[in-house]
């Protein structure tokens, strides 16, 4: 088993407090703990390696940060994006975007440009998605039901409906193919771990968890994730197997206009 048990929480007020307080810079440097989890690591099957991210701002920009010693460099690769839904890596070079007309676009960096393949209509049933590896995504729909969705070598989806009842879920974030965070809808934007065990899903919860100071969240890989705080800071949690806990990095500010991420 990849997940044995949830330990200890030191996040909540205490720690939107800190953000709050952070001197403007590129990179702080001081560590806190996010999350401790008792887990057997196995096979990591990265979305992005942790290496990059991507950003959609209010501008419309389509912008790649890749790392770059202790923060992430800027790179656009793209204008116009002002009306997609969600997007989410799949892996470093290739990710996917829900459009604003319910088209299911595959996007694919070949070292100079991103090519598209539309591999899906009538999504804007879709309300959440996040990628978990480099061929499948989870989605939450509208009507509350979670599915699993694998892409197979000519771009053809194959779904696997593994949940109801999701209607009030704020964010899902994959980190590999058998672990992946919700933020619930709920007042204090609970969180908790889920874990694709033998049995089905089964749900890990943060017990007094108070994350209203997560704005946006996005997966890198088995051991990494990012959240954009509400006052504009990005952190990056990077799991620390000697301590066994999630240890948040800040790693840059001034992300207010920041709309998605993924």
């Amino acid at each position: 088993m990849r997940f044995k048990r949830a330990m200890a929480v030191v996040l909540g007020v205490a720690a939107m407090v800190t953000l709050a307080g952070v001197t403007p810079g590129v990179a702080q440097g001081n560590d806190r703990t996010f999350k401790g989890v008792e887990r057997e690591r196995g096979v990591s099957s990265a979305t992005n390696g942790g290496q990059s991210l991507l950003e959609i701002n209010s501008a419309g920009e389509l912008v790649y940060w890749q790392r770059s010693g202790v923060s992430y460099s800027r790179q656009v690769r793209g204008w116009g994006w002002q009306n997609t839904q969600a997007i989410t890596s799949l892996d470093a070079q290739h990710f996917i975007e829900i459009k604003g007309d319910g088209r299911l676009a595959k996007w694919s960096w070949n070292g100079g440009q991103y090519t598209q393949s539309i591999i899906g209509w009538g999504w804007d049933n879709a309300r959440l998605i996040t990628g978990i590896s480099s061929g499948q995504f989870i989605e939450i729909n509208k009507q509350g039901e979670l599915a699993y969705w694998t892409l197979d070598g000519s771009n053809g989806l194959t779904k696997a409906v593994r949940g109801w009842g999701w209607q009030a879920t704020r964010s899902i974030t994959g980190l590999d193919p058998y672990l992946f965070i919700e933020i619930k809808g709920d007042a204090l934007n609970s969180l908790s771990w889920w874990v694709d065990e033998a049995s089905g899903l089964r749900e890990y919860p943060e017990t007094n968890s108070d994350n209203r100071w997560i704005r946006l969240i996005a997966g890198a890989d088995a051991d990494h994730f990012v959240v954009i705080a509400v006052d504009g800071t990005l952190v990056e949690f990077a799991w620390n197997a000697g301590t066994e806990r999630w240890v948040g990095t800040e790693r840059g500010w001034g992300w207010q206009g920041t709309r998605l991420i993924g």
